[in-house]
């Protein structure tokens, strides 16, 4: 059953970061493989405008509820890039416009033809929402996971804070998208072999594409790559096989092993994941990602 759009405004807004000391970044700076991560969190957060006018594109534009979300997703989204930059800043790295100008002359080719691609995908295949709906849910269920593993890794309580704020929104982003997706796939044999098919063939670590390979493959690698981040993708597996028809794609794991791999075979080895012994947010991730 679709969550109601009324409960999501009333949820929803700005992640408050104004109670949060982003100067104990400059007394206990992060880790350098933790900030790039951030900066890969940062760029994604922050292109999620460019993805909504890609969605616009489709005919689910004629459905208030869903620029009704879509809408409230973007801003939320925003305000999570923003944050993230804070604390980019606080180490001296390049955050906001500095990185977006950037970012968009990389993908320029592709934004310039992805809503011509994204239009004729709405308009000539009548089951694209069900994929639409399911590859958020997937994606936001896999950003709840990164987060959930950096703030592990980190063991900074300001970055705890800030990303179980960022975690408890993203929570929501997922359940409205799962939520959606199951009604489209539940009764609906051909959404469910159509979105399947995509799946299989396209999905990929969020952000292929949009940022370099090399950051989406480090990210994916570095966070999920060891057993304590495999246990998160795995919680992740679990929801995608529960969604009607996606039973054992195992598209997270394998996304991970082939970003592993070309970590390896590009930088020589993968960091080891610094852990915080006493940070343990596997209930966290289950609470936000249900």
């Amino acid at each position: 059953m679709q969550i109601p759009i009324s409960k999501f405004q009333e949820q929803g807004g700005r992640s408050r970061t104004d109670d949060l000391d982003f100067e104990t970044f400059r007394e206990q700076p992060l880790d350098e493989h933790v900030l790039r991560c951030l900066g890969y969190m940062h760029d994604i957060e922050y292109q999620t405008v460019l993805y909504t006018r890609e969605l616009l594109m489709t005919p689910a534009w004629k459905d208030p509820q869903f620029t009704a979300f879509i809408t409230l997703w973007n801003c939320e989204e925003y305000w999570h890039g923003q944050a993230i930059g804070k604390v980019l800043e606080m180490h001296d790295r390049p955050a906001h416009d500095e990185r977006l100008i950037a970012m968009r002359e990389f993908g320029k080719r592709y934004l310039f033809w992805s809503p011509a691609i994204f239009w004729m995908l709405g308009h000539g295949i009548r089951r694209f929402p069900a994929v639409h709906m399911t590859w958020g849910a997937i994606n936001e269920w896999t950003a709840n996971a990164a987060y959930n593993r950096l703030q592990q890794i980190a063991g900074h309580p300001t970055l705890s804070e800030l990303l179980g704020r960022i975690m408890r929104q993203e929570g929501r982003h997922a359940a409205f998208y799962a939520a959606w997706a199951r009604d489209l796939l539940e009764n609906d044999a051909r959404s469910r072999w159509v979105t399947r098919q995509f799946l299989v063939r396209q999905w990929d670590i969020v952000g292929n594409g949009d940022v370099p390979r090399s950051e989406t493959a480090f990210a994916g690698a570095y966070l999920f790559g060891d057993d304590e981040g495999n246990a998160l993708i795995e919680r992740v597996e679990s929801r995608i096989d529960a969604l009607p028809g996606l039973s054992g794609l195992n598209l997270v794991q394998n996304a991970i092993r082939k970003a592993t791999d070309e970590v390896l075979a590009t930088e020589g080895n993968v960091p080891a994941a610094r852990r915080a012994a006493t940070v343990d947010l596997t209930a966290e991730t289950d609470r936000v990602t249900a």
